[in-house]
């Protein structure tokens, strides 16, 4: 599948290329284009020497190599660089925070490890797909706080895949080597992709899911015109990778089931107009149908296994949602959330690639592959918007302007930004800009209608959800829309700033340099002239450099904060609401009161992983049988009052009323 996320050349585009100059062909070789300034000195150009040199073709040869190796070196040094990061950033979470989420993802990994079950029913259904690279760490230990150091471990390592992949789809819309990494580095910094790692939840590997099933649907594409042997296989190749990735993003979240459905319409096109590669439409279905299958046949189990009296319906909420006159002006507002998000979570770049996407499908002058690439991140950006918080309790609107929900599409659309800050005419950054900013107003002022005019950003919840909001604003008691929605403004001006500066000193080479055509020698241009050409390129090489440095600043600034103030602080507060792990004992069997609050009774069915807890009414049933310890819900003004019939034997261990818990053990 590796294979498959890499044509060859930089002529081909991902998804977002829209992002590069769509202009035809026979205008693009007269219009000039800024890349990254390349550091070169006049130099005589000696005669090659002989082939029969023990080094000449050896070493023509050996050179294309060493530039390979060095550039897979300096893509994992970015990728253990990006890791380490993540890992450092959530070195100080010891439990799952994000309930009940986190809980049930990591009970569904502890039992497909054979581990306990647990009794999660009427909760919303959590797909067994993320459980499953959580699995292999119940094969070596069980402690909850190993576990979950564990797993955010495993979280970094997939989450700075965004590096790598980021660059590749950089590459892929024209980008150069030097100025492609440097982007899919900053990109890799924006916290829709590095802040969830430090969470056990599907949203720290989804953006990795996203970016590789659109770069291997984009191989596809472009190999199903193609008719050598070669492409063929590779063709078959990129059509099964993309099928697996996309059946997967099914069994990890409700969201993929998008991604599935934009790629029927992908391979519905490639049955129509591509007659040599309808094989491969048959090889994606297949892989498609059986990956699907097996994500059902897990779910299934799972629902089993911790859902024993059924769970939530999602569907049934989206259809209620998108049942009415009412609901559809819900549908509206849920999308202007989340867009309005996807544009402030990305520093206003991502606004930029997103309507770049758009010009680009409505232009007739481009080749297919990119229209059909940049419609499916637009129809799937789209949809995601209207439906995933549209399965949302209806009073919940708050949460209907989080940005969770498109963090994938937030770390594409800011790559194709980036690269049209970099590659396209002022007269287009403006425009795009334009666009963006006033897609940004338009969501605001409705977020501002049925939101409120600021958002609460206290406590974890609220934080967690409106991250970023806080951050522009300063504020984590309440974030104002319009302050937030200003400052995000504000620095899409910057990176305006930037992209006028790298075009005020282009670079190019002195007609004094041209070479003479009858002669092996070039002839070195004046003294002044390359002088010119060299503080040209520094300055243009610093504005590009200053540009990437203060994105990468904004979001490490961000990152800090949102740690600080949601993982750390108010982590804290939650876990010490919650009853300590040291106060169960390892192998102890333990009880739940029915009327525990969810906020208590979820933790712990994370916290006791020696054993499935059970459950009982204190007012009317004794403990079951062979039970040792049991939570009950703070009743009254005394911890005894909780359980005033306790039989004898049992006393207090511990208790709190702010966390609204006792814990009882018997004698």
């Amino acid at each position: 599948m590796a294979r498959q996320l890499i044509t060859p050349g930089s002529a081909g585009a991902v998804a977002m290329a829209a992002a590069v100059d769509v202009r035809p062909a026979a205008r693009r070789a007269t219009l000039p284009q800024v890349t990254l300034p390349r550091a070169t000195r006049p130099q005589v150009t000696l005669p090659r020497a002989s082939s029969a040199g023990s080094d000449g073709p050896a070493a023509d040869r050996r050179a294309p190599s060493r530039a390979g190796r060095r550039r897979v070196l300096l893509l994992v040094l970015g990728w253990l660089v990006q890791a380490g990061l993540r890992v450092w950033f959530g070195r100080m979470q010891v439990a799952p925070l994000a309930n009940p989420d986190e809980t049930a993802y990591l009970v569904a990994a502890r039992v497909l490890a054979g581990g306990p079950a647990a009794d999660l029913s009427n909760s919303t259904m959590y797909p067994g797909g993320y459980p499953l690279l959580l699995t292999p760490v119940y094969w070596f230990t069980s402690n909850p706080t190993t576990v979950y150091h564990a797993v955010l471990v495993i979280n970094a390592m997939i989450s700075a895949a965004i590096l790598p992949l980021g660059y590749l789809a950089c590459r892929r819309l024209g980008l150069g080597r030097p100025a492609a990494y440097g982007v899919a580095t900053v990109a890799a910094l924006v916290p829709a992709g590095f802040f969830y790692s430090e969470y056990a939840m599907t949203d720290a590997v989804f953006p990795v899911i996203t970016l590789a099933w659109l770069l291997t649907t984009h191989t596809w594409l472009n190999l199903s015109s193609a008719s050598s042997a070669s492409s063929a296989r590779g063709r078959y190749a990129a059509a099964a990778g993309s099928a697996l990735l996309a059946g997967y993003a099914c069994a990890v979240h409700s969201r993929g089931l998008v991604l599935l459905a934009g790629y029927a319409a992908v391979g519905a096109f490639i049955l129509w107009r591509r007659r040599g590669a309808r094989l491969s439409v048959a090889a994606a279905a297949l892989t498609a149908l059986v990956t699907t299958g097996a994500g059902w046949l897990l779910n299934r189990y799972l629902s089993a296994a911790i859902y024993p009296e059924g769970t939530r319906s999602l569907s049934g909420q989206l259809r209620t949602s998108l049942g009415s006159s009412i609901g559809a002006i819900h549908v509206f507002e849920m999308a202007a959330g989340q867009l309005w998000r996807l544009v402030l979570d990305s520093w206003g770049i991502a606004g930029i690639g997103l309507v770049a996407a758009l010009a680009l499908v409505v232009r007739r002058d481009v080749r297919s592959d990119l229209r059909i690439m940049a419609a499916l991140s637009v129809a799937v950006t789209t949809v995601i918007a209207c439906t995933a918080p549209a399965a949302l309790p209806p009073n919940t609107s708050q949460t209907w302007a989080s940005g969770r929900y498109l963090d994938g599409m937030i770390v594409l659309f800011f790559l194709a930004g980036a690269v049209v800050l970099l590659r396209a005419r002022l007269r287009q950054i403006v425009a795009c800009a334009c666009g963006a900013a006033a897609l940004a107003v338009l969501a605001a002022v409705t977020v501002a209608i049925y939101a409120g005019t600021s958002l609460g950003t206290s406590g974890f919840g609220a934080g967690f959800n409106f991250a970023e909001p806080a951050v522009l604003t300063q504020n984590w008691h309440q974030a104002n829309v319009a302050l937030a929605t200003a400052v995000t403004l504000g620095l899409l001006a910057v990176w305006l700033g930037f992209a006028f500066a790298v075009r005020r000193w282009p670079v190019s080479v002195p007609a004094s340099r041209a070479s003479v055509p009858t002669s092996t020698v070039p002839v070195p241009a004046s003294r002044g002239a390359v002088l010119a050409s060299r503080a040209s390129m520094l300055a243009s090489g610093g504005a590009v450099l200053a540009f990437g440095v203060c994105v990468a600043a904004v979001s490490l600034v961000a990152l800090t904060q949102m740690t600080s103030q949601v993982s750390r602080a108010d982590g804290a507060r939650e876990l010490a609401l919650e009853v300590p792990a040291n106060a169960l004992r390892p192998g102890q069997p333990v009880a739940l009161a029915a009327d525990l609050t969810w906020q208590v009774a979820v933790p712990e069915v994370f916290q006791v992983a020696w054993t499935e807890l059970q459950f009982f009414n204190p007012a009317s049933q004794p403990p079951p049988a062979g039970v040792t310890a049991v939570e009950t819900p703070w009743v009254g003004t005394s911890a005894q009052a909780s359980w005033p019939h306790a039989p004898a034997g049992w006393h207090v261990a511990a208790s709190s009323q702010a966390g609204g818990w006792v814990l009882w053990r018997k004698a």
